[in-house]
């Protein structure tokens, strides 16, 4: 996704340090390994994925960017999910386990952990994109039929 516009680029970055927020992705808050786990590049890339799949998902109606995303909360949550993929490969393929002096330890363990909070995510992710773009479909035909999706998230 090409950031054209002051507008888009000032987009991208409030929906990135959101991104951060949602995700508690802080030095301080990451006590193990003292620095942020995304980087902004990642991030970047989880939202123009999330932003990938709405465009790219039945119906097709109007082509969407970071700057008219109908839905903050699916932003979110695509984003997450994205990341939560990338991280879970990430750990899956590093998984180690190693025995010294009687003693066992596993190096990057944590994909189940990510792909179990992905799974969680999308699912309630999944409904509500779903939801939202068959409510915009209809609202676009015939000269429209009001849905209350049509209320929410704009504004962020």
């Amino acid at each position: 996704m090409a950031l054209q516009t002051v507008q888009a680029t000032s987009r991208m970055e409030r929906a990135r340090r959101y991104l951060r927020l949602f995700l508690r992705d802080t030095p301080q808050l990451n006590r193990l390994i003292r620095k942020e786990e995304s980087d902004n590049e990642l991030l970047d890339f989880a939202l123009e994925m999330t932003i990938s799949d709405w465009n790219s998902t039945s119906p097709h109606i109007d082509r969407i960017d970071i700057q008219n995303y109908p839905s903050l909360y699916l932003l979110m949550h695509g984003a997450v999910i994205q990341i939560m993929k990338s991280q879970g490969i990430y750990q899956a393929r590093n998984e180690l386990t190693y025995q010294a002096g009687g003693s066992s330890f596993m190096r990057f363990n944590k994909s189940s952990y990510y792909m179990n909070w992905m799974i969680n995510l999308s699912n309630d992710y999944e409904i509500k994109k779903r939801n939202m773009k068959i409510a915009k479909n209809i609202t676009g035909g015939w000269g429209g039929v009001a849905s209350e999706y049509d209320r929410i998230g704009f504004n962020w």
